[in-house]
């Protein structure tokens, strides 16, 4: 019984993969892209680090040899198989934490459960569905991190409460980076911003290879002498500390964030008004457009985006910067 099963998988497979890339290649030929075309960019010129270059797939559902075969056994597979019913059953958005954190993250057993390596489980969605503003900063599920999308790229509106890439769900960053100072602490390394001119050290966290990645945006910035002016005194990037007014850990806590220079270019919300915290915002910024493109390309959202402005910030959220 067993090895008719595995016969009738493997035959499965194989027909389904001849026809995935004989449509792919027939709508190619009258479009020129394949049927399957995620986004390729994080944001409008960057690569994403995600996908295969040209490919229009993930890196980790190459074309070539079997990875052609694994693609459909995520995607596809028969409902017996272990894989717990695969991609098309898991909410997208849990498809996006899968992807931005595979170095962590393992499955999503019952389709509402995040898996981790360890074999920690989280609930996705706690089924609340009328949470207001402050709730969804104050109390979220790792749903709700994806409850505003984060728009990539220059095109944003500038709308009452639209703050996407706020709303975290303390305890997924805590088991990724740390619980506490001294978790986090032992593992931070040093970044040489603009080492060829400026040579500042800033300790950043090196999971998900997140000092990498600043490491490379800095090395980009420093080619670029007219930006200087914006980057060459970061106001900081680890500090363990809750947000000032509210009982929430900061993002620089995990050593994930990085403010820019504070001074004079920054502009925060709360700097430039006096009343309602949350009404008649005016925004401002003068940060240019690209040193955020740089830094989106490889994972940060800028906190410029955000009704509740910081246009210093930025924080490596890659999940966020995976299209829906």
């Amino acid at each position: 019984m067993q090895m008719k099963k595995k016969l009738i998988t493997y035959c499965w497979l194989l027909c389904s993969s001849l026809i995935f890339i004989f449509l792919s290649f027939a709508a190619g030929s009258q479009s020129g892209h394949h049927i399957l075309n995620p986004p390729s960019t994080f944001a409008s010129g960057g690569q994403n680090p995600f996908y295969k270059k040209g490919s229009g797939l993930p890196k980790i559902f190459h074309w070539e040899g079997l990875d052609t075969l694994f693609f459909f056994v995520f995607l596809r597979e028969p409902s017996w198989l272990k894989t717990g019913g695969g991609f098309r059953h898991i909410p997208v958005d849990l498809q996006r934490l899968l992807i931005a954190y595979p170095d962590h993250l393992v499955n999503a057993g019952e389709h509402n459960t995040l898996i981790w390596k360890d074999g920690t489980r989280m609930t996705f969605d706690d089924g609340i569905t009328s949470k207001d503003f402050e709730t969804l900063l104050n109390e979220p599920d790792l749903e709700d991190m994806f409850h505003m999308e984060y728009p990539p790229g220059k095109d944003f509106v500038f709308q009452e409460n639209f703050d996407p890439g706020r709303i975290r769900f303390e305890p997924f960053f805590k088991k990724m980076y740390g619980r506490n100072p001294r978790e986090v602490e032992k593992k931070l390394v040093p970044v040489r911003w603009l080492p060829k001119t400026v040579n500042k050290i800033l300790m950043v966290t090196p999971v998900n290879g997140v000092d990498k990645k600043l490491q490379a945006i800095s090395d980009q910035l420093e080619k670029i002498p007219h930006l200087h002016q914006y980057i060459d005194n970061p106001a900081g990037t680890y500090h363990w500390r809750k947000i000032s007014g509210t009982g929430r850990l900061s993002p620089h806590c995990f050593g994930i964030a990085i403010d820019i220079n504070a001074k004079p270019y920054a502009d925060y919300w709360k700097w430039s008004h006096t009343g309602k915290k949350n009404k008649n915002l005016k925004y401002r910024n003068r940060i240019p457009w690209e040193i955020v493109e740089i830094f989106e390309t490889h994972g940060f959202i800028w906190g410029g985006k955000w009704y509740h402005y910081d246009t210093m910030h930025f924080e490596y959220r890659p999940e966020l910067l995976i299209r829906r």
